[in-house]
Formats: structure tokens, sequence, C-alpha cells
């Protein structure tokens, strides 16, 4: 039976067993009451899950057969979830203890907010942000809002285009209902997804600075990664933007695609054929592309004109000019 304002916390873990302590520990230091952490392990070979068994015997253990990615991880623990809200963590980080009691709130008292995030500090220099919350921009590229700016210490709660995928916290049915139209969510793309679809439900996303994590973060990118963001950016706007809307959209989209093109001939030989893949892809997935059209035209709530008008349409350059080094 689902508790009416329990939290079910996933933690996903993949050999990091040099994160688990910082991490767990923070979690199991809240001051909001009613939760359970969830730890998912996805088979993995450094005795991080006997590790973590043994130390914090009180948290309900998943172990994957495979390594299902983080996204993969978050949803298989879903169905050992008992709680009316879902906190996806990343396990490299650490959590202010009133991290919960701040978003539970904010959500208790918004219910035309579908998610939030919190604010996401640099973990070894707390003075600087990672994260609050995603800018979205309409061609499905996503970046970290306020990378790297100083925190002023602000409080007042922001709504924000999209959620980090490092930390936030979901109603329940809003995420049942989003797996049930995407099932698996790439390793990389989550947040985006989530995002999207929570604003094409006509649910709003809000960042609440007052909820703090640290996160061990550095920006970078390689070929793998660069390949499989690229590919679900193609299928993903492909598969949820109606033709008119992509036609009329056709301009900005072609510019987009030559200014990655360009990134990819800077980065090197790799990251061109990673570019060429993701291409190719679509055609690959056309199916699939098909297929999910029809499953997320039932979440629709908005059409294409309100939901772009949800999306930013600034790139963020100076992130796109730092993977470059």
């Amino acid at each position: 039976m689902e508790n009416t304002r329990k939290v079910s916390i996933i933690v996903v873990n993949y050999n990091t067993l040099a994160h688990i302590d910082a991490c767990v520990s923070s979690v199991l230091n809240q001051t909001y009451p009613d939760f359970e952490v969830i730890f998912v392990d996805n088979n993995s070979t450094d005795d991080s899950l006997s590790y973590a068994k043994t130390k914090y015997p009180s948290l309900i253990f998943v172990a994957n057969a495979d390594n299902l990615g983080y996204a993969g991880g978050i949803c298989s623990a879903l169905t050992h979830a008992s709680g009316r809200f879902i906190a996806p963590l990343n396990i490299d980080t650490e959590v202010a203890a009133d991290w919960l009691y701040h978003m539970v709130y904010f959500l208790d008292q918004n219910p035309g907010v579908a998610a939030v995030t919190p604010k996401i500090l640099l973990f070894n220099d707390r003075n600087r942000i990672n994260a609050l919350g995603v800018n979205i921009h309409i061609s499905g590229l996503a970046f970290c809002r306020h990378l790297n700016k100083e925190d002023n210490g602000t409080t007042e709660p922001q709504r924000v285009y999209g959620l980090s995928g490092c930390s936030y916290l979901i109603r329940r049915e809003i995420l049942e209902r989003i797996n049930s139209s995407v099932g698996r969510w790439d390793l990389f793309y989550d947040d985006v997804i989530i995002s999207w679809l929570t604003n094409l439900m006509g649910y709003e996303i809000w960042c609440v600075p007052e909820a703090v994590v640290y996160h061990k973060y550095t920006l970078k990118m390689n070929p793998d990664k660069f390949f499989r963001l690229e590919r679900c950016r193609h299928t993903f706007i492909l598969s949820i933007l109606k033709p008119l809307t992509i036609l009329i959209s056709l301009p900005l989209l072609v510019a987009t695609e030559f200014l990655i093109a360009v990134y990819s001939l800077l980065k090197g030989k790799e990251y061109i054929k990673a570019k060429a893949r993701a291409f190719g892809s679509v055609f690959k997935w056309f199916q699939s592309i098909r297929e999910r059209r029809v499953q997320y035209e039932q979440l629709r709530e908005y059409s294409d004109f309100k939901l772009l008008k949800r999306l930013s349409w600034n790139l963020e350059w100076a992130q796109l000019f730092h993977t470059l080094r």
C-alpha cells in the first residue's frame, strides 16, 4: 500500500564503493521522517553491494543481474518502492539534512507541480553551482542551469525548464505514467525525457534552492556518451513533435545540427563517427519512433506551441566550448 507522504529514495550503484558512505549516511540523516532508501546494484564487481548490505542493513536492496545503467536501475526499483514520492539520487553526492523536507513541502503546497529539483552545488567547491535545474533547448540539447556560477545563497523557488537527473523528487503517479510510455530510458538523457514529457502533460517543474545537494561533478564528454546523447536527441524529437512543428522549426533544427557537426569535426574522428551513427539510428529505430509517437500522444495535454514556450531558445555556448578542451 502506497503511503500518503512517504518518499522512496533510489540510489543506483555500479562499482562506486568510494562514494557509498558520504551519500548513504547523509541520506539516512534526513530531518524528514517518512522515507525509505532503495539501494540498486547494477551487477558491481568491487564488493560495494556486500559492503552496503553489511554497513547499512536498513536499506532495501535490489541486485540486478546486468548493468542496466542509471535510468534502468531507477526503473528496476519502482516495483519495490512504497512511497507516494520518488527521489532518484546520484550516488556521488552528499545531501543536506533538510534536503528531502524542503522538496516534499513544496510539492505538498503546489499540486500543479509534478517534480522539483534541488540546488546542486559542486562537492569540492561548495560555493559554486552544478545546477539549478536544467535548460532544455527546443532542439533537445540540455545544459546545467547556472553551471560554475557562484552561489548567491538564494532560497526563492524558481520555475525551470527541466530537472537535473542528479537529484529530483517526482510524484509517483507521474513517473509511472511516463515509465509506461517510455519504458527504460537511455543513460545520460533520462532527465530530458522526464522533463519534456512532464511539460507535455501540462505539469510544472520547479527548483527548490532550500534543498541542497553536493555533487562530485565534472563537465566532460567522450565519443560513446556523445553518440548516446545524439541518438536519443534525434529519436526523441522525432517521436514527440508533430510533423508540422518539425517543418516550422526546421531552420532552427538544421542550424543546431550544423553547429553539432562542427563540434564533431573539432573533436576529431571518433566524434564524427559517433555523429554519423546517431543519424543512422533514426532509420534503425524508425518503427520504434512511430510507436513512441502514439504513446506520447496519450500523455499529451499541451499543444506543441505551448510546449515549446516552456523550453529554452538559447544555447549555452560556454558549456559547449568547455567540452572542446
